[in-house]
């Protein structure tokens, strides 16, 4: 079954969130450390794949 690149891009930016908000209680907790770097990059990296999923539904609904 394949979702629709709007619904990827909703559930991407979803775990974005999710992470941030994992970083923030870590900050919160423990300070500045790797898990948090972590967090971070992975909420970074969702983020990216969520505009790009975005981008392709915006260029199939172009042609």
């Amino acid at each position: 079954m394949r979702f629709s690149p709007t619904t990827m891009g909703f559930i991407y930016f979803g775990l974005a969130g999710l992470f941030i908000y994992l970083a923030i209680q870590n900050v919160n907790s423990s300070s500045w450390d790797g898990w948090t770097f972590f967090f971070a990059a992975v909420a970074a990296i969702d983020i990216m794949i969520g505009i790009r999923f975005f981008r392709t539904k915006n260029t199939e609904t172009k042609k």
